[in-house]
């Protein structure tokens, strides 16, 4: 869907670093971005005050931009490591064992997505919470509901897994596999819930740091290990439960250590805050089954209907395809807690100017990204080995799924965050018995395209509802008609690169293609134009990157005289 994008792939002193923004309804940007909450704030280029809902949009704007530019690289850097870490192990072992490898981590991710549905309400919570106390208790119940969940699933994983490997057709070492990663499931929440509470208080340098550079760099190191030392698969599945496991407890010391969290349990109202919790992520949690089941429920479709070759080739497409939606990935990384304050404000308008801007931006990146991975597949499959290429005319089906998703902008996470999780939870489970009726046809008909097929439909009509419903219960909807800006200038850029393939073998013919298509693509929507709060978004990040770097010039010259 549209709303995530945040998770973590591969799946990532005292005072704040400056990264994370005051919380409710605006915030007091530390090293020089707009700075007035509704009283206004100075245009960058000098031309007076803003009225307040312009300031107001602009400060939204600024927090999830500046959010989604620090992540950029280290989400590139994340996705790059993923990257490595699965042509990996593509190219070590044949297609079929990985196969089986990936349908087992799967199925356990599908277990652990349904544990992590009741750490959705500290995105929600954590941002408006004021006192310590309250926060550490919430921050505690959350975490201990989660890893509870995730403890019941994984022993349900464990011990089932000669019953799954029975049902599914699938022979050693399937079943291993399975109790590697059913064991290790509640090390792998650890991890994550130690992010969504990063996330949840803009804690961005950390979030980063520890998300998006320090797991993939430890996934990589287990699969080397696995790969070269170990030359056995089994070993990556026990080696990267225990690395998350790892990491997690030192996530949960750095939270401890430098933004003062405690374990808590009795506070004023606790009972009440519980109830509040438990209320608001229960739908969430019931969601879950349907979300999860359309994000990951291809997996056991193919463990019953297909081969394990198959399911490597679907996890090799829907990786690749997950590199299209960076953008989305970006955006979503600090629209939570800015969403959700300004909807406890009632500042309705900022809001929806808020999403037309930034789901403007993210289809800008997300067709980008997608033009020339769909003309250069066979390059970009190649780097899995011999077996995937054979597979290149499937993925664009997996791209164009991501791009539809991408279209609808953070649509699920303003569905949360304006409260409308019980909303949200119908239509998932429209879609879910949608998808039940569908999928399973299509893929005993025509095997592994009739999945992509599926996976192309869901995510389309999945999307589509979700921004229908959306606007019928808030009146927000992310279309304008500077949506079509992107769509017109990827036309002379799908020119270009295909002009590159007709004309280059095919490595050189990706990267020429590529750079030279994102050049005219630059120019063509250059020439088409941005709006004028774009514009103002792009001056103030400008001038705060300019302070920011001519701040540490002036620390680090003085140490060098």
């Amino acid at each position: 869907m549209g709303s995530d994008g945040g998770s973590v792939a591969g799946d990532d002193p005292a005072e704040p670093d400056g990264d994370s923004a005051e919380r409710g309804g605006g915030s007091t940007v530390r090293d020089g971005g707009s700075t007035v909450r509704d009283g206004g704030s100075t245009a960058p280029d000098g031309d007076g005050e803003l009225d307040p809902a312009e300031a107001r949009l602009s400060d939204a704007l600024e927090r999830v931009a500046h959010g989604a530019v620090v992540s950029t690289p280290s989400i590139l850097a994340q996705r790059g490591l993923t990257l490595a870490f699965t042509a990996l192990l593509t190219n070590t072992f044949a297609a079929g064992p990985y196969g089986l490898f990936a349908l087992a981590r799967r199925l356990s991710r599908f277990l652990r997505r349904l544990a992590l549905g009741f750490g959705g309400g500290l995105s929600r919570f954590l941002p408006t919470v004021d006192d310590p106390a309250e926060r550490d208790a919430l921050a505690t119940f959350a975490a201990a509901l989660v890893v509870g969940v995730s403890v019941v699933f994984g022993a349900g994983l464990f011990l089932g897994a000669p019953a799954i490997a029975a049902f599914t057709g699938k022979g050693p070492p399937f079943p291993l596999y399975l109790r590697a990663f059913g064991a290790g499931l509640p090390l792998t929440v650890s991890l994550f819930v130690v992010a969504r509470v990063l996330r949840a208080t803009e804690e961005v340098t950390a979030l980063n740091a520890f998300q998006r550079a320090a797991f993939p760099l430890v996934q990589l190191a287990v699969g080397v290990a696995g790969a070269v030392v170990v030359s056995d698969l089994a070993g990556v599945a026990v080696g990267l439960p225990v690395a998350m496991g790892a990491l997690g407890l030192v996530g949960a010391g750095w939270l401890a250590r430098s933004r003062g969290f405690r374990p808590r349990v009795r506070v004023p109202d606790a009972a009440a805050i519980r109830r509040r919790y438990v209320g608001y992520t229960t739908p969430l949690f019931l969601s879950g089954f349907a979300t999860t089941t359309q994000r990951l429920g291809f997996y056991p479709l193919i463990a019953v209907f297909l081969s394990g070759t198959a399911g490597g080739v679907f996890a090799v497409g829907v990786l690749v395809g997950s590199l299209v939606r960076l953008p989305l990935m970006a955006i979503n990384q600090f629209i939570p807690p800015v969403a959700a304050a300004l909807n406890d404000d009632d500042h309705s308008m900022a809001l929806s100017r808020l999403y037309h801007v930034t789901s403007r931006l993210v289809l800008v990146g997300v067709v980008g990204l997608s033009v020339p991975t769909v003309v250069h597949r066979e390059a970009v499959m190649a780097l899995f080995g011999p077996t995937f290429v054979r597979y290149a005319p499937l993925l664009p089906g997996f791209v164009f799924a991501q791009v539809l998703a991408c279209a609808a902008g953070s649509v699920g996470i303003l569905l949360r965050m304006t409260d409308h999780q019980r909303a949200l939870l119908v239509v998932n489970t429209a879609i879910t018995l949608f998808l039940a009726v569908t999928a399973i046809p299509l893929t005993v008909e025509f095997g592994l395209p009739g999945v992509v097929a599926s996976y192309l439909l869901m995510l389309g009509v999945n999307n589509g509802l979700e921004v229908a419903v959306l606007y019928r219960v808030e009146g927000l909807q992310p279309f304008t008609h500077a949506h079509g800006k992107p769509l017109l200038a990827a036309v002379p850029f799908a020119a270009v690169a295909l002009a590159a393939r007709g004309l280059l073998p095919r490595g050189p013919a990706a990267v020429a293609g590529t750079l030279l298509g994102l050049a005219t693509y630059a120019a063509v929507l250059r020439v088409l134009g941005f709006s004028p709060v774009e514009r103002r978004l792009l001056a103030t990040l400008v001038g705060r990157y300019r302070r920011a770097l001519a701040a540490l010039r002036s620390r680090v010259g003085p140490t060098r005289r």
